[in-house]
C-alpha cells in the first residue's frame, strides 16, 4: 500500500529508487529534442513570380525607373553583375538589389533610355531561393520606351573553331551602325549571351541591318578589346518579318600584338630576345653572315651565340610588318673566368622505340666531338660497354643522335667525359651523363591514315595528337586523297586534326575582324583507342562545316 506525502515529488521519488532511470529518460529526451521530424520531398521548384505584386511585364511608352519583381518565397541575388544582361546596353550600371521578397532594379539616375526601343532584362541564374537555392533561370523583363513591343528573333551558336567546342557565356552583339571600328568603339543595340551548348537567342528585335560579333568579354565592357576571343557574321543580318536560319559563329582568339619582353645580354657573348608569344612574323638578318654566329628560335624567344677572333661586332636587323624596325649592335666580350659550361637542353623527344635514334641535345652549338671520350653502357648493372654512332642532327649543331640496335626491354647510359665535346667558345664540358630506357616493339602501334574529300586547289595542315597537342604534324598539298602510316606510336587515343592551311604558313591561323577574315577552317576526329602491337586503320573525309 502507498500513501501520498504532501511536498514529495513522485518523479524525484522514483529517481532517488531508480537512479539509472532518471538519467535514462533525460539522455532520451534530449536525443528526441534533436531529431527532425520527418517531412515530404525536397523542394525543386525555383521562385515563382507575383505578377500582381510585381511591375507589369511587357509595357509600352515606359517610363518607370524602378522595376519590381516580387517572388512567392525568399530569395537572394547570385553574381547579378555578370548574370543580369540588359540588351540595349545601358551606359551605366543599374543598382540590384533585395528587398523583402523582391528583386529591385533601379536605373541609375543619369541612364537616359533610347526613343522607341524595345528593352530586355535577362536575369539569367542571379535569382535563387534561400533554402535549396533553387534558381529562377533566365527570367525576362521587356518593355518599350515607343508605342510598340518589338517582336522579331533571331538564334544561332557559337563553336570554338580550333577545338570544335562549344562556347558558353559569349556575348553575343548586334550594331545598327555598320562601320568596320564601331564594335571597338561603341556598344551595341541589341545583346545576349550564350549558354552551355553554345546556342544563343536575341528577342524582341525591330527590323533592320545589323552587323554580328561575338565575344568572351571579360570585363564586361560589351566593346572587343584587342586580346578577346571573337566571332563575327560574314555579312550583315537583315532582319525583317521572315524567319531566318541559325547563324553560326566560329570563335578564335586573334593572335597578341607581338612586343619584346626582354632583352638579356648579361651571358658571355650570348643574347636572348623574348618575346610574349612565339616571334614567327620576325625576320632577324646580319651583315656578312658566317659561323662565327648562330641563331635559334624557340619558343617565344630569338637565342643567338657569337664569336670570333677577327671580328668585334654584329649588327642585328629585326624586321616585321607590326613593330618598327631596329637594330642591335652586338659587342665582342671578353672571356670570364667562371665562364657556364656546356649543358643539356631539352629541344627533341625520344620515343624509346628500339628502332629509332635517341636524341641529346645541348645549350650551345657544338663544334667538335672527341668519341673516344663518349661511352655507350648497355644494361641495368653489369654494364657493357658498345661504340656509340653519332652524328649530328641539325643545322645549329645542339643535338646528336645515337643510332644502334637497341635491345628491346633494355636501358642504356651515355656518358660524354670531359673534354668529348668542344662547344662553339672552344671550351670543354664537364662530365654529362644521360640515362635512357628502351621499350618492346609490341608495346607500340601504327596509324594508317587515309584522307579523301580534298582539294587540288588547297593546301591542308594535318595534326595529330593527344588531347590537342600535336605529335606528328605535316601539309598535304595538290591532292585529293592521301595516305601514310604513322609508325611507333605510343597506346593513347589520338585525334586527327585537318585544317585548310590558306597562307601556306604551316600553321592554323585564327580569324581578324577588322580584316574580314574567318579562322581557317579545320575539323577534328578522335579516333579508336590506340593498342600496343597493333595497326588502327583511321579514314578521314574532309567536309568543312
Amino acid at each position: 500500500m502507498s500513501f501520498y506525502q504532501p511536498g514529495i515529488n513522485k518523479f524525484a521519488a522514483m529517481q532517488r529508487s531508480l537512479p539509472g532511470l532518471g538519467l535514462m529518460i533525460i539522455f532520451l529526451w534530449q536525443c528526441a529534442s534533436k531529431a527532425t521530424p520527418p517531412g515530404g520531398p525536397k523542394d525543386e521548384t525555383p521562385p515563382q513570380v507575383v505578377l500582381e505584386k510585381s511591375t507589369p511585364n511587357k509595357q509600352v511608352n515606359f517610363e518607370e525607373r524602378t522595376i519590381t519583381i516580387t517572388l512567392d518565397e525568399w530569395v537572394e541575388l547570385d553574381d547579378a553583375q555578370n548574370q543580369v544582361l540588359v540588351s540595349p546596353p545601358l551606359q551605366t550600371r543599374p543598382d540590384i538589389r533585395i528587398k523583402k521578397r523582391s528583386v529591385v532594379f533601379t536605373f541609375d539616375e543619369d541612364e537616359e533610355l533610347r526613343e522607341n526601343a524595345t528593352y530586355s532584362i535577362n536575369f539569367g541564374e542571379s535569382i535563387r531561393d534561400i533554402t535549396e537555392r533553387n534558381v529562377l533561370k533566365n527570367f525576362t523583363f521587356v518593355f518599350s520606351t515607343g508605342q510598340v513591343l518589338d517582336s522579331l528573333s533571331v538564334r544561332g551558336q557559337i563553336v570554338d573553331a580550333y577545338l570544335g567546342e562549344p562556347v558558353d557565356n559569349a556575348t553575343v552583339m548586334l550594331y545598327e551602325t555598320l562601320d568596320d571600328s564601331i564594335p571597338m568603339t561603341e556598344k551595341p543595340f541589341y545583346a545576349t549571351k550564350s549558354d552551355e551548348d553554345g546556342t544563343w537567342q536575341i528577342q524582341n528585335m525591330k527590323e533592320g541591318t545589323f552587323r554580328v560579333v561575338a565575344i568572351v568579354d571579360d570585363n564586361l565592357n560589351y566593346l572587343v578589346d584587342p586580346a578577346e576571343r571573337i566571332a563575327f557574321l560574314d555579312s550583315f543580318l537583315i532582319i525583317t518579318g521572315d524567319s531566318l536560319p541559325s547563324i553560326n559563329l566560329l570563335m578564335s582568339t586573334p593572335p597578341e600584338p607581338l612586343f619584346q619582353e626582354r632583352r638579356d645580354t648579361s651571358q658571355w657573348n650570348q643574347a636572348h630576345f623574348t618575346y610574349n608569344r612565339p616571334p614567327r612574323e620576325i625576320e632577324v638578318t646580319y651583315a656578312n653572315p658566317d659561323q662565327s654566329l648562330y641563331l635559334d628560335r624557340q619558343d617565344n624567344s630569338i637565342n643567338i651565340w657569337y664569336y670570333a677572333d677577327s671580328r668585334s661586332e654584329w649588327p642585328l636587323y629585326f624586321r616585321n610588318d607590326t613593330l618598327p624596325a631596329d637594330t642591335f649592335i652586338l659587342k665582342l666580350n671578353a672571356p670570364v673566368a667562371d665562364q657556364k659550361k656546356i649543358s643539356k637542353q631539352n629541344r627533341l623527344s625520344n620515343s624509346g622505340h628500339p628502332s629509332e635514334p635517341f636524341y641529346v641535345c645541348f645549350d650551345r652549338p657544338v663544334s667538335s666531338l672527341d668519341t673516344s671520350k663518349i661511352l655507350l653502357l648497355e644494361g641495368k648493372n653489369a654494364k657493357t660497354e658498345i661504340p656509340p654512332l653519332i652524328a649530328v642532327d641539325d643545322s645549329l649543331n645542339m643535338c646528336l643522335s645515337l643510332t644502334n640496335q637497341w635491345k628491346p626491354d633494355s636501358s642504356y647510359q651515355l656518358v660524354f667525359l670531359p673534354g668529348a665535346l668542344l662547344d662553339f667558345y672552344q671550351l670543354e664540358n664537364d662530365t654529362i651523363e644521360e640515362s635512357f630506357p628502351i621499350g618492346n616493339v609490341e608495346r607500340f602501334g601504327n596509324i594508317i591514315l587515309h584522307l579523301e574529300g580534298l582539294s587540288e586547289d588547297q593546301s591542308y595542315l594535318v595534326e595529330v595528337g593527344i588531347k590537342d597537342k600535336p605529335e606528328v604534324q605535316f601539309t598535304v598539298d595538290s591532292t585529293t586523297t592521301f595516305d601514310r602510316t604513322l609508325s611507333r606510336l605510343r597506346p593513347a587515343t589520338y585525334e586527327v586534326r585537318v585544317s585548310e592551311d590558306r597562307n601556306q604558313n604551316g600553321r592554323w591561323d585564327p580569324g581578324s575582324l577588322l580584316e574580314g577574315r574567318q579562322p581557317e577552317p579545320t575539323r577534328k576526329e578522335t579516333m579508336e583507342p590506340l593498342r600496343a602491337n597493333w595497326d588502327l586503320e583511321v579514314n578521314f573525309k574532309w567536309t568543312e562545316k
